[in-house]
C-alpha cells in the first residue's frame, strides 16, 4: 500500500528521522526538502582544495542520511541540532584530511578516484558509507526523472548557496523564472515516490 507523500509534510522531523531511518524513503525526502537550505548554509563556511561548493552540498546529503541513521530520540537534543552537528562535523573532516594530504609529498600520493573509490568519513564503516552514496545516487536521479533540466539545475545551483539572482545568471533566465523553477521542483520532489 502506497503512502501519501503529501502526510510527510504535517510530520515534525523526529517522527521523519525515525520513519528514514527504518528506511522509509519518502519521510528522508521530506528531510531533504527541509535541509537542503540549511546544509547549503553551513557549506557555504567550507572551502577545500578540489571541492566544488555543489560537493560540499552532496557531502552535506550524504551526512544528512547518516543523522537520519544515527539520531536517537530520546536524546535532549532536536534532530535539527543533531544534524547540523553532523553536517559540521563532516565539514571539519574534509578538511582535515585535506589539510593532512598536503603534507604528504605529491610523489607518494596515489589518486584513489582511479582505483574507483574515494576518501570518505572515518566514523562510518565502509557498508554505511557505500549505502549512503547509492541511496543519494537514487534520491538524485530520481530527481532527475522527475524535474526539467532547468528545474533540477535550479536546485542544485541552490543547494550550492548561489541566490536567485546568480542562479538566473547560470541558467541564463529571469529571475521570476529561477524562483517559479525552485517552486515546481519543490512540489515535484515531495511528490517523488521512492518505494
Amino acid at each position: 500500500m502506497s503512502e501519501s507523500t503529501s502526510s510527510y509534510i504535517s510530520l515534525d522531523d523526529n517522527t521523519l528521522a525515525e520513519l528514514a531511518k527504518g528506511g522509509n524513503d519518502n519521510a528522508f525526502n521530506e528531510l531533504v526538502v527541509r535541509y537542503l537550505k540549511t546544509i547549503s548554509f553551513i557549506s557555504r563556511k567550507y572551502t577545500a582544495e578540489g571541492y566544488e561548493p555543489n560537493d560540499f552540498v552532496q557531502e552535506g546529503l550524504l551526512a544528512l542520511l547518516y543523522a537520519c541513521r544515527t539520531f536517537d530520540k530520546s536524546a535532549a537534543a532536536s534532530f535539527k541540532s543533531y544534524m547540523s552537528v553532523v553536517v559540521e562535523r563532516r565539514f571539519i573532516s574534509i578538511i582535515r584530511k585535506n589539510s593532512t594530504k598536503k603534507s604528504v609529498p605529491k610523489s607518494a600520493l596515489v589518486r584513489l578516484d582511479d582505483l574507483g573509490e574515494s576518501v570518505e568519513d572515518v566514523s562510518q564503516t565502509p557498508e554505511e558509507l557505500l549505502l549512503c552514496r547509492e541511496h543519494l545516487n537514487t534520491v538524485l536521479e530520481k530527481m532527475k526523472s522527475v524535474l526539467s533540466k532547468t528545474e533540477f539545475d535550479a536546485v542544485m545551483l541552490f543547494g550550492s548557496g548561489l541566490s536567485y539572482k546568480e542562479i538566473a545568471e547560470k541558467l541564463s533566465i529571469s529571475e521570476k523564472s529561477a524562483d517559479n523553477a525552485l517552486q515546481r521542483a519543490r512540489r515535484k520532489i515531495s511528490c517523488i515516490d521512492m518505494s
